[in-house]
């Protein structure tokens, strides 16, 4: 399974998919000090510290949720569609455990870029907030235990998450429907349930449960296509 990872990766662009993280993290970082420029949206969005962890958590959520399925569309969709795969297919190698290291890869890389993003975007944010002030709530460069905690949760239920959109590319094996997908399920968590601004994200039980139902779905997804002729 190792070498099959490491066979994957090769296949991959990892250049362009280090540079597409350092981006979106600059894209997400900029997109808050044009909050805390404006002073109503720093009100209303950068009011203490939790509403900025929220906030941030959002933000990096949606923004590799949807690049996860970019990745989906590259290495499998695509594959799939161009009848790429077969080439794959004719290793002596089970066809569910190719298909199924290419999952990990994607679900890994969420994993990761969520943790990871999570807090780079915070201490960088923390860091021009004390130079620039764009909101006078003082961010710790300590994050509280339980923090921590809940945010390895989440990041394990986006990493199932994020698989959810192959199911309806995997349908007429389409890129469009894939990315589209993933857009309608950000825009959706991401909607505002209550008065005060709650969304489904904010709900900890909504995402670990959609990311367990994004890894049966796509185990199931992967047992029926390696039933079909390519």
């Amino acid at each position: 399974m190792f070498n099959l990872i490491k066979l994957e990766l090769k296949r991959m662009n990892i250049k362009s998919i280090a540079l597409s993280f350092l981006l979106i993290n600059a894209a997400i970082i900029g997109m808050l000090m044009v909050l805390g420029i404006e002073p109503e949206a720093a009100a209303e969005f950068l009011a203490n510290a939790e509403d900025i962890r929220i906030l941030i958590e959002l933000f990096v959520i949606a923004a590799f949720i949807i690049y996860a399925s970019v990745l989906l569309s590259q290495i499998i969709i695509e594959e799939f569609k161009n009848k790429t795969i077969s080439f794959l297919f004719m290793y002596p190698i089970s066809r569910k455990k190719i298909l199924l290291v290419k999952l990990i890869i994607v679900s890994v890389l969420t994993f990761f870029f969520v943790t990871m993003s999570v807090m780079i975007v915070y201490y960088s944010f923390a860091i021009f907030n004390r130079m620039y002030m764009f909101t006078p709530i003082e961010l710790g460069f300590t994050l509280p235990s339980d923090y921590l905690v809940h945010l390895m949760v989440l990041a394990v239920a986006c990493a199932g998450l994020s698989l959810i959109p192959l199911f309806f590319g995997m349908i007429k094996y389409s890129v469009p429907a894939t990315i589209i997908s993933s857009i309608v399920i950000v825009a959706l968590l991401s909607s505002a349930v209550d008065t005060s601004g709650a969304t489904l994200f904010s709900i900890t039980a909504v995402p670990v449960l959609l990311g367990i139902f994004g890894f049966i779905a796509a185990y199931l997804v992967i047992g029926q296509a390696v039933k079909k002729d390519i």
